[in-house]
């Protein structure tokens, strides 16, 4: 296991896309109303099924904890039996999530990674990375300076809705997203390409789908031809939002990317979102 500390100078995922949920101390503020979201896709190249992935969230008060789980699925698991956990915790202020602490688990056949990042305020404290990141000749370090007003990927995936509906909707696209998973660091461009409204899966209302445009700074992304060869076509990434009322959050709805093996699909399975469940801890 390697642990870096950032002042120290030792600085070095996936998600992807999206451990155990952190405790943390709720930041001080304005109390806020509990509320779950639960939502579960269908991940998909060319039509076959790829994997099914769930997204879980949690508010009481003015904590949040946030949790994705996936799983290869289909004929996928024979060539590649791949599973992970990504999780985000901290304080949930003004319809914000405000990160305390990230663990990323997966594991990909044989293979299998570790990130735990402690921050505070979009501040990286403590990072820790097993294995030991290794990067080829043309991967940039990541530095002290990249640890600084960042969010995990899973705090930045769910965007707090702005006022009034119209506002809403664009905002979910107005923005540009700094992530830092451990083992990257990168921005994402969020930029509005249309509005709609939907009816199923237990999702009702507007709908906003943005371009992606990412922006790759330093670690894993972007780095060696293999990679570049197998990633998504930067300029064919599309992503739909919708509002989950009870959280005033923007929750993804879909995720559309062209890569070199071709059309890669989220797509919303099931949806929940309201008042904590009876008996659940408070």
């Amino acid at each position: 296991m390697h642990v870096m500390r950032p002042r120290a100078g030792m600085m070095r995922l996936a998600l992807s896309g999206l451990g155990a949920c952190w405790v943390v101390l709720a930041i001080p503020g304005p109390a806020a109303a509990d509320g779950d979201i639960r939502a579960s896709y269908a991940v998909t190249l060319v039509g076959l099924p790829l994997a099914n992935a769930t997204l879980d969230l949690a508010v009481r008060g003015n904590v949040y904890t946030a949790r994705v789980t996936y799983q290869s699925a289909g004929a996928t698991r024979l060539l590649s039996d791949a599973a992970g956990v990504a999780a985000s915790s901290g304080a949930y202020r003004d319809g914000r999530l405000i990160p305390a602490g990230f663990d990323l688990d997966y594991r990909n056949g044989r293979r299998r990674q570790k990130v735990t990042l402690g921050m505070t305020e979009g501040v990286v404290k403590t990072m820790t990375i097993d294995p030991p990141l290794e990067l080829t000749s043309d991967q940039p370090a990541i530095e002290a300076k990249h640890l600084n007003a960042v969010a995990d990927p899973l705090s930045a995936l769910l965007i707090p809705a702005g006022r009034g509906e119209d506002k809403a909707q664009i905002d979910a696209c107005d923005r540009t997203l700094s992530i830092l998973d451990g083992l990257r660091r990168y921005d994402v461009r969020l930029e509005l390409q249309a509005t709609g409204s939907t009816d199923r899966k237990g999702f009702s209302g507007p709908t906003t789908t943005c371009r992606v445009v990412l922006k790759p700074l330093a670690g894993r992304i972007g780095g060696g031809a293999n990679a570049r060869a197998a990633g998504a076509d930067p300029s064919q990434i599309e992503v739909t939002y919708g509002r989950a009322v009870t959280l005033d959050l923007h929750v993804p709805i879909s995720l559309r990317a062209q890569t070199r093996y071709g059309a890669v699909s989220v797509a919303l399975r099931e949806f929940a979102d309201g008042g904590p469940k009876p008996g659940a801890p408070r």
